[in-house]
């Protein structure tokens, strides 16, 4: 009787290069799917550290996370809401949410206030710092918009996000 076949081990410092990153995802999916298909969810967390790795670097310049700039946007247009209403407008959890909003006030771009009339309840609202922020980091979204699409043509990239939309849905 043969053993079953092993994968090859992944050394912790082999997650670097994109050659180094496809064949870790070949292990993987070797590992999760069935006749080493493409697994999905594994591709869009990959394109998703991507996209974070360079938002964080390039754009955030390891200050603004993409969560604290959805916070700083929404608070932008909607001043005054409280945690609660901050999470479901993101779609995040309102611990998650309270998480980043607490970075957003120790860096002084949001400020919590009581509100009057309610002792539990507190209105986050944007500081200068957090407009000046928001429109300094609003600037490079741009740049950081080419760099994910610069292998894609105009049609891949619109037929991309249709895509995209679709997914997950129930």
């Amino acid at each position: 009787m043969s053993s079953p076949k092993r994968p090859p081990r992944v050394a912790p410092d082999v997650l670097g290069s994109e050659t180094e990153f496809a064949a870790a995802y070949a292990i993987v999916e070797s590992v999760l799917t069935k006749h080493n298909e493409p697994a999905l969810g594994l591709r869009l967390h990959g394109a998703n550290l991507r996209n974070l790795g360079h938002f964080n670097t390039r754009v955030g310049r390891g200050e603004i996370t993409v969560t604290m700039l959805a916070i700083l946007c929404v608070l932008d247009r909607s001043p005054g809401l409280s945690q609660t209403e901050l999470a479901r407008i993101i779609q995040v959890e309102r611990m998650t949410a309270g998480v980043h909003a607490k970075r957003c006030v120790e860096k002084g771009l949001v400020v919590r206030e009581k509100v009057r009339g309610d002792a539990r309840r507190y209105a986050l609202l944007l500081t200068t710092k957090g407009r000046r922020a928001l429109r300094d980091v609003s600037k490079r979204i741009p740049l950081h918009e080419e760099h994910l699409a610069s292998r894609l043509t105009s049609a891949e990239r619109r037929q991309l996000i249709i895509l995209l939309d679709k997914v997950g849905h129930d």
